[in-house]
């Protein structure tokens, strides 16, 4: 919780939308349904052009079935945070994430990961 993840990128074509979207791999050892977040976009002076809060469903509340694909105990989620998004400039930028579940460490969270696409048209 008190370490935030950053994954830096280059914008080229300042003309394309793009949509981020934000990967979680989980174990069955994660102890909780869902993942709460913030999501911050960084210009390279540490500007924030974007941010959100975003809840990450895991398990079915209910039946407590992991949701997401996987294999044995491992499963994959993928959800997009934030559509079209466009920047003014070329440059560098950067994402920003930061669990908000009230415990320092994710017990059973195996990878996180950021990725930037062209949005369709």
């Amino acid at each position: 919780q008190k370490k935030h993840i950053e994954f830096p990128f280059e914008i080229q074509d300042t003309l394309q939308a793009y949509d981020l979207r934000v990967a979680i791999r989980q174990s069955n050892d994660y102890p909780f349904y869902n993942l709460y977040f913030n999501c911050r976009v960084l210009d390279a002076q540490q500007g924030i052009m974007k941010k959100g809060f975003a809840e990450a469903m895991l398990y079915d509340p209910k039946s407590g079935k992991p949701k997401g694909g996987g294999v044995g105990d491992m499963y994959s989620h993928s959800y997009t945070i934030f559509k079209g998004l466009k920047f003014r400039r070329p440059g560098k930028y950067h994402v920003e994430l930061e669990q908000y579940m009230r415990t320092d460490t994710l017990t059973g969270v195996v990878s996180i990961g950021a990725s930037l696409v062209p949005s369709p048209h």
